[in-house]
């Protein structure tokens, strides 16, 4: 690599020009212009091939051009090509990863060289550079994210059925529609002379605003005693249009069924432009009906042995998604959904069994509730049982009757959830405890408790209360204790630095080389908890985030979202931190799946030694994300790291 002498002057001038070093205040860069050296690479020549040790040098093209090198089957093919002004090397430059591509000059070729010390200078010199650099790597490891799970899932299983056509290719074009103003009688007519079952309402300009389907029509108009054919269509139509793009997946319309309970979907584009309809017949042609299936299936149940039964058959769509590459956080959304249903029905079945016992109804409204993954609707397979029920209070004989009922109703929800195959709570966050069943003031009472005393005994339940939700059950209960504990959090900024302390006790598992630190045993040695180790750290400072900012939501996604929109994050460290949080899920969601195709336990332990060179890169990167966002909640709350 033979050394070229190069004018300060002149390569301060050109970094000037380029972002994002032009971000740089002008002793910066010059810094980095007087401090950067330069090679020479002929034509024909690698500046590095893949799987070789990082160089820990930033390589910005000077003069010349250079092409990146992918090996396919003992071939190499050329992925991009780099001109005067491009860099390389960034992401094995911050991992310290042997290098995933070769770089070769594709003509005479001259880099500056930018060293690890140089460059870390800059990043903390500048939010705005260091901003541009985490968006690139945001980007990057969601490509090499795609990349691998394509890769990987190509073939690996079969399940009978595809969920990733395109809407476009499945939809209805002939959309019927109507004008807000027409009576209901013309749309009625409409139905019947096409022969639809909804009809989309559009304004003047034809983009949609809502939709009428024939349950609007029958619980909306034909049920009244004396039914008014001549009121207008927007009086009964669904505001909450429901739509999707043309160019997202099956299954993307399958999950919007799913949660909102409905059988049609609206395609719209970017600007609200009307495409199509998709209908639960269209996913039925198109052989991808296992979760509408699931969801009929589970109405009709009438026994614990016959909702379990249906677990099988929620793994075949979760299949059926890890096939088609999903993202993780859809795969997560459609299989809670399912679980949800399940679980409501399971709480229907207990009612109704109490019943027939001769309890009768429960004596008070009630909320059951989820909490943990369950809570943050993060469960891929069936983890433990993290559940509660609010109920109402009362005295004297009522509150003696109700705490009986709610602990008899609790143990048989969680005796037929074991029968499901959620395994009990080793810690019993259950219903059937009287700690997490029992009125809504006692709730309130434990988590003042909680929040008075700041005992380290208590922090594991407090986090897994934390993220509960309603299932099913009296909405109000769960909204008057979420609005109770989201006040009381807020306004306990000890609270929020005693959390933040409890998870900087534990350190992301990188050491000061930023090599991976694994299991020092045996039997775990080069094995990494992703649940233990990484990602408890992702769920407990986004989490803390979230109530500071008194957000509602539980989902881990959701909460990002929140965050960014709210400035809390900025968008590029949004992007990168969900990125890495897709990236982990799909690796836990992995193991889990090798390890039931194998007739093992599944676990949250991941062997190092059976990762290809890019998913360690993928791996460590996403490492650094929890690193930085451990660093960001340290700042943010004033807590002290271990």
């Amino acid at each position: 690599m033979p050394q070229v002498r190069e004018n300060t002057i002149e390569i301060t001038e050109f970094l000037s020009e380029m972002p994002p070093f032009s971000f740089l205040e002008e002793k910066v860069l010059k810094d980095v212009a007087g401090g950067a050296k330069t090679a020479h690479f002929p034509e024909g020549t690698y500046i590095f091939r893949e799987g070789e040790r990082s160089k820990k040098t930033l390589y910005i093209v000077y003069r010349g051009q250079a092409k990146s090198l992918v090996s396919i089957g003992g071939d190499e093919t050329v992925t991009t090509v780099r001109n005067r002004g491009d860099f390389f090397g960034i992401t094995v430059l911050l991992t310290d990863e042997p290098y995933p591509i070769s770089m070769l000059a594709s003509k005479d070729l001259t880099c500056l060289l930018i060293s690890r010390k140089l460059f870390h200078e800059a990043l903390s010199s500048s939010e705005r550079f260091a901003d541009y650099f985490t968006k690139i790597l945001a980007s990057r490891l969601k490509e090499l994210y795609q990349t691998i799970t394509d890769n990987y899932f190509e073939g690996r299983i079969d399940s009978g059925q595809s969920l990733k056509r395109k809407i476009a290719e499945i939809l209805t074009e002939k959309v019927i529609t109507c004008l807000p103003m027409d009576t209901i009688s013309k749309v009625a007519k409409k139905m019947a002379e096409y022969n639809v079952s909804s009809v989309v309402v559009t304004a003047f300009n034809g983009k949609p605003v809502g939709i009428i389907t024939e349950k609007d029509m029958v619980n909306k108009v034909l049920s009244a005693d004396k039914p008014d054919l001549e009121q207008r269509a927007h009086k009964i139509m669904s505001h909450e249009l429901i739509t999707v793009q043309p160019n997202d997946f099956s299954y993307q319309a399958l999950l919007m069924m799913t949660k909102h309970n409905i059988q049609h979907v609206v395609v719209t584009d970017d600007n609200d432009v009307l495409h199509g309809i998709v209908t639960v017949k269209d996913l039925i042609r198109n052989r991808e009906s296992g979760a509408i299936s699931i969801v009929r299936q589970i109405e009709h149940q009438d026994s614990f042995s016959g909702l379990a039964a249906l677990i099988k058959e929620v793994d075949q769509v979760e299949q059926a998604l890890i096939t088609d590459r999903a993202f993780a956080s859809e795969i997560c959304a459609l299989v809670n959904e399912l679980y949800d249903r399940i679980i409501r029905k399971m709480v229907r079945l207990s009612e109704l069994e109490l019943e027939s016992s001769g309890l009768g109804l429960p004596p008070v409204k009630y909320c059951f509730i989820n909490m943990g993954s369950g809570g943050r609707k993060e469960q891929y397979s069936r983890s433990d049982q993290d559940n509660g029920i609010i109920y109402e209070d009362s005295t004297g004989d009522l509150s003696v009757l109700s705490a009986e009922y709610f602990l008899t109703l609790g143990r048989l929800i969680v005796k037929g959830l074991e029968e499901c195959g959620f395994k009990r709570c080793a810690g019993d966050v259950m219903a059937e405890n009287p700690a997490w069943c029992k009125p809504l003031s006692a709730w309130k009472a434990d988590t003042l408790a909680w929040v008075d005393k700041l005992d380290p005994k208590d922090i594991r339940n407090m986090t897994i209360f934390l993220d509960y939700r309603p299932i099913t059950g009296d909405i109000k209960l769960y909204e008057d204790l979420k609005i109770f504990t989201a006040d009381l959090f807020k306004k306990s900024r000890h609270a929020l630095q005693f959390l933040a302390e409890d998870d900087l006790r534990q350190h992301t598992p990188l050491n000061l080389f930023r090599q991976i630190i694994t299991g020092k045993s045996s039997k775990d040695r080069n094995k990494l908890n992703l649940k233990n180790a990484v990602m408890v750290h992702l769920v407990d400072c986004l989490r803390i985030f979230a109530l500071r900012e008194g957000i509602n939501e539980t989902n881990s996604f959701e909460r990002i979202q929140k965050l960014k929109e709210r400035g809390v994050f900025k968008v590029e460290d949004a992007e990168y931190i969900e990125a890495a949080y897709e990236t982990l899920m799909m690796f836990r969601i992995r193991n889990a799946l090798e390890k039931v195709k194998a007739g093992k336990q599944p676990d949250n332990l991941i062997n190092l030694k059976t990762l290809s060179k890019k998913e360690m890169t993928m791996l460590k990167e996403s490492l650094l994300v929890v690193n930085r966002l451990q660093s960001l909640t340290m700042h943010a709350f004033h807590a002290h790291k271990a």
